[in-house]
């Protein structure tokens, strides 16, 4: 009985035995190599409180430290600065190596160590951690992230210690493959870059408008604004990557300076917007006294080091008592039976129930990863909607500074200044992402035969075209106000770029159930000279015009020519519709800026309101008439006649690659493109050429290296880019610095930026060429044979 009993023992504790190995181990299959995979469940964690160990002891346990299983998605630490290990074995049971990142903790983590032991006994030590310099982390990211690599058939056990000061902690303990953490990085570069963009924009704006109209609530929504990106910057580890590569004292104190900051500026700004100063003496004082206490925290954490391992707390808990403060103060304005904006109040509301979540996860209370990234949506959904109350709150002040009329408009033509300063400086950074978005729809209708996708597609194009569209008229109507808009005189064919805008419009027309007839004397081979871009863009408001005010019936456009004898030609366009028509006495002002706003006060038809402002000035530089008759209820006719001079009949260059096809016959171009956006774009169009040769430079000095290194036909060379831009690159190639041979290379400029003093100062560097995003394969792949075909025609 006694041996049986043994033996049954021997068994359990061999299967137990059995079971714990596999548990803590995880193990890389055939067929079952993941993208991404926690591996959490196979990890256990030892609080050594503040002791520190080293490898050896923590390996021979000599430490005691008692080990606990993980479970879930994500290992929850709260708020803590004890020391921690985990432990886990990794083993790869293919033939073949592996080789995978480890994500092991927050980004903000102070300190992370990881110790891979092989078989050997070898211990390989990777650091990382927001005490070290970047370039001392184990890799270069944001995330806390390490380098894993098993041989095959190579078993490694792994010890991590994590360390950190009171700040909230989480083991992610995530195996990422290479593929999938480029991927996520991309994807993260892209979604971080909208929501950052757009909450600097916010603060930008509403910073405007507070030196527009001195009034303090702007400020401090904009201080919020910006300090909130910054401690979310922070957090996500782009404040140590891009901002302080260092391990200083602001890098480690950052996040919570930044919430405590943001914290305030949105306490003020709240009191202001909740008149908390004047309905309510108790609230006016619990904010004050809120204030202090802010005052003492942030004074600890500068003077008081070891005060920081309770900050974290504290300030999440001052941060919800403002918020329970806020809620208050709204219910004693609606108890008063006061008024309080509904845009400000939902605002609050997705704060208040966003934050509340977020301080039960930072507690331990959740341990619920899928709601971890809660902070961002409900930061993202509250700023739209207090940027939608801060809006409404300028139309308020507005209303009352009107009944002080010397003040109102000193006031305007503030904010006039200011709105035709930030529209020209912002208009640029808008084009960016249009244009990748817009050339990568192209790229996949011309790759793609399903219908419904093709469809898709379109809608994506005529939407990014509008838009497009939308900030070409603000950045002209910047350039009108400060008299800056000029025409070009090149030579080029109206008809084709009357029947390119025909097409457009009648498409759209189709699609809105709205007939549409076109009809047109002119020649098809008329060549004159002018502004072919100008005359599209007074095409295209006028007919968008026609078509949005003409809810059913029909638009007409027709195109009359008359001949002069000092060689030159009148066209004269004729846009007439059926639709709503305009008043009599707001015929003379439908010029004038925003004049949509004078017709119709509800704004049901959209758009800026500065179209038909940006047709008569390009009408005007023409030396042109346009003339407008219109009924109410009837419909509008639109006469816009324009001269232009006949262009010259010339010998057509002979053009020595195919027509038919891009064939550019094994040439080399260097593309000089920073943006990776904008490179793919790039490669998506050149990659369909047939014999062509790509080199991509990231910046202007790296296209002078390849260029003294490698032979290189064409450059097509962007001009916003770091280390060197596009001017500097494109003086110092003409000046020999990529060598004598290259002086005279074809550089073809390829920009978002439409200002004509752009464009005036590339071909005063000496640039060949000069296209705006987004890109037309079609006429690029024109311009660059056809400077490839006249150096051909000069060597011959």
């Amino acid at each position: 009985m006694n041996i049986l009993y043994l033996k049954q023992l021997y068994i359990l504790i061999l299967l137990l035995f059995c079971y714990t190995e596999s548990h803590s181990q995880y193990v890389f299959k055939q067929d079952e190599l993941p993208v991404k995979i926690s591996i959490l469940k196979y990890a256990e964690l030892a609080d050594a409180n503040y002791q520190d160990y080293s490898i050896e002891q923590v390996k021979s346990n000599s430490a005691n430290l008692k080990f606990r299983w993980l479970n879930g998605n994500l290992g929850k630490l709260g708020f803590t600065d004890h020391t921690y290990w985990l432990k886990f074995e990794l083993l790869n049971t293919l033939n073949i190596p592996v080789f995978y990142y480890l994500e092991a903790a927050e980004s903000i983590t102070d300190n992370v160590n990881l110790y891979l032991i092989d078989s050997r006994g070898n211990v390989l030590t990777q650091h990382n951690g927001d005490k070290l310099s970047f370039n001392q982390r184990a890799v270069d990211h944001r995330k806390t992230l390490f380098k894993i690599k098993l041989n095959p058939g190579e078993r490694k056990q792994a010890f991590i210690e994590i360390k950190n000061d009171g700040e909230r902690n989480s083991l992610p303990l995530n195996l990422i493959s290479q593929e999938s953490l480029l991927q996520s990085t991309y994807h993260d570069q892209f979604i971080m870059g909208i929501f950052y963009g757009v909450l600097l924009i916010i603060a930008v704006t509403y910073l405007f408008f507070y030196f527009a109209i001195s009034e303090l609530s702007f400020l401090y929504y904009s201080l919020y604004v910006a300090f909130v990106a910054l401690c979310q910057f922070a957090l996500d580890g782009f404040f140590h990557q891009y901002l302080d590569r260092s391990n200083s004292w602001i890098n480690l104190h950052a996040v919570i300076i930044f919430a405590v900051v943001s914290s305030y500026f949105f306490g003020k700004y709240s009191e202001i917007i909740l008149d908390v100063k004047n309905s309510n003496k108790l609230l006016r004082y619990s904010f004050k006294l809120l204030y202090i206490f802010f005052g003492i925290v942030l004074s600890g954490i500068i003077f008081i080091p070891a005060f920081l391992k309770f900050s974290y707390p504290v300030v999440n808990i001052l941060t919800l008592t403002g918020m329970i403060l806020i809620v208050i103060s709204i219910g004693h304005l609606v108890f008063k039976k006061k008024p309080v904006d509904l845009y400000y109040a939902s605002g609050i509301s997705i704060l208040f129930i966003c934050f509340t979540l977020v301080i039960a996860i930072n507690f331990g209370w959740i341990n619920n990863a899928s709601i971890d990234n809660i902070t961002k949506l409900g930061i993202g959904l509250e700023i739209i909607a207090l940027s939608l109350s801060m809006a409404n709150r300028i139309r308020l002040l507005k209303t009352k500074k009107e009944e002080l009329q010397a003040i109102a408009l000193q006031k305007s033509e503030e904010m006039n200044d200011m709105k035709s300063y930030f529209l020209s400086n912002m208009s640029h950074e808008l084009r960016t992402p249009l244009n990748a978005i817009l050339g990568m729809t192209i790229m996949i209708e011309s790759e793609i035969d399903d219908p419904k996708i093709k469809a898709n597609c379109g809608i994506i194009k005529q939407a990014s075209n509008s838009l497009i569209s939308s900030v070409n008229d603000i950045l002209d109507f910047s350039q009108i106000e400060r008299g800056d808009l000029k025409l070009d005189r090149i030579k080029f064919r109206p008809h084709s770029i009357i029947q390119k805008v025909n097409e457009k419009f009648k498409t759209q027309a189709l699609s809105n159930g709205i007939d549409f007839n076109f009809s047109s004397a002119l020649a098809e081979n008329a060549s004159v000279i002018g502004d072919p871009l100008r005359l599209e863009q007074i095409l295209n408001n006028i007919l968008s015009n026609a078509l949005k005010f003409t809810p059913q019936g029909i638009v007409r456009f027709s195109v009359e020519t008359q001949n002069h004898e000092d060689n030159e030609i009148s066209l004269n366009f004729i846009i007439s519709d059926t639709g709503i028509g305009i008043a009599p006495e707001k015929l003379d002002s439908v010029f004038e800026m925003f004049s949509q706003i004078n017709i119709n006060n509800k704004r049901k038809f959209g758009g800026f309101g500065i179209g038909l402002c940006v047709v008569k000035a390009l009408v005007d530089l023409h030396e042109g008439k346009i003339e407008l008759e219109s009924k109410p209820n009837e419909g509008t006719v639109c006469c816009i006649s324009l001269d232009y001079v006949l262009a010259p009949e010339e010998k057509k260059p002979v053009n020595l690659f195919p027509v038919d096809e891009c064939d550019l016959s094994d040439k080399h171009i260097l593309v000089v493109e920073d943006n990776q956006m904008n490179q793919m774009v790039i490669k998506m169009i050149l990659k369909k050429w047939k014999n062509t040769r790509v080199s991509f430079a990231n910046d202007g000095l790296e296209s002078l290296e390849i260029l003294r290194t490698t032979d290189i036909d064409i450059v097509l060379m962007d001009l916003q880019m770091p280390v060197m831009d596009g001017y500097e690159a494109t003086e110092a190639i003409r000046n020999g610095t990529a060598g004598e041979s290259n002086r005279q290379i074809p550089i073809i400029v390829l920009t978002a930026d439409v200002l004509e003093s752009t464009k005036d100062r590339v071909f005063e560097l000496g640039v060949n060429d000069y296209m705006t995003k987004p890109l037309d394969a079609k006429l690029l792949y024109q311009k660059v044979t056809s400077l490839l075909s006249k150096i051909e025609n000069v060597l011959t």
